[in-house]
């Protein structure tokens, strides 16, 4: 019988005792690996390749969502285990395949199992309400993990110039230096600060304290020169978001 490799990350020894004991009767599981921690489930996850993960949201290092972002592909199977519901989005827009509530019981892991194996079919509308109710609870982003080969960044917002759109990745402009991550840009505008991050270009996002000036490039567009003279294209709207955000107008 093929045994589904599974790995627990939560920081709660309790809560992953707990798992381990609801799968207890599933033969076809076995659990090959943990962590406290969202930094070592990473490093974990990554070195070993399980089939799934379950992972807590809220944790110290990293959180489980920013876990999910360091990933290398393929990625495992994800069921996220949280007392946080205002994670429940974006678990879901990363593909997780359950997002379970602490405290859930035996039958609510039953149905993460039965999602898994593929016997649970799509979301019930129970669950898309709740995804609806939950858009308008997405919280600001404060720090931005990126990969860099087998090192992990945790990028201060402080620390980032701007953001340039490349295909399916975003490129991270900062003091610690450029980083690709596989993000969109109507992601990023919408999770970063939007009284310092402006969209002023559909490629670009600009921190504004990195803003050195903004030069008429002609009748229809500007440029906007960050302070390590890399010159931005600004849109007409961006440089009127832009001249808003830095009290020109």
């Amino acid at each position: 019988m093929k045994k589904h490799k599974v790995v627990i990350v939560d920081d709660e020894s309790p809560a992953r005792d707990l798992i381990k004991n609801f799968l207890q009767p599933y033969e076809e599981f076995e659990v090959i690996g943990e962590a406290d921690n969202g930094f070592e489930g990473c490093m974990l996850i990554n070195n070993i390749k399980p089939d799934l993960v379950f992972l807590d949201v809220q944790m110290p290092k990293l959180t489980g969502i920013e876990v999910l972002d360091l990933l290398e592909k393929p990625l495992p199977f994800i069921v996220f285990s949280t007392a946080y519901d205002q994670y429940a989005v974006q678990a879901f827009e990363k593909n997780a395949v359950d997002y379970l509530l602490k405290p859930y019981n035996r039958h609510r892991f039953g149905k993460a199992i039965s999602r898994y194996l593929g016997n649970a079919g799509e979301s019930s509308a129970q669950e898309s309400q709740l995804l609806e109710d939950l858009r308008s609870k997405e919280t600001v982003l404060r720090r931005i993990p990126v990969r860099s080969g087998s090192k992990i960044h945790i990028l201060k917002l402080e620390e980032l110039k701007y953001i340039e759109a490349q295909d399916d990745y975003v490129k991270l402009f900062s003091t610690k230096g450029a980083f690709l991550k596989q993000q969109t840009m109507k992601h990023m505008e919408r999770v970063l600060p939007k009284d310092i991050f402006i969209r002023i270009h559909r490629s670009y996002i600009l921190n504004i304290n990195y803003l050195a000036q903004l030069e008429i490039y002609d009748r229809y567009g500007y440029t906007a020169v960050t302070t390590d003279n890399n010159k931005l294209p600004v849109s007409r709207q961006g440089a009127i978001k832009l001249k808003k955000a830095i009290h020109m107008e």
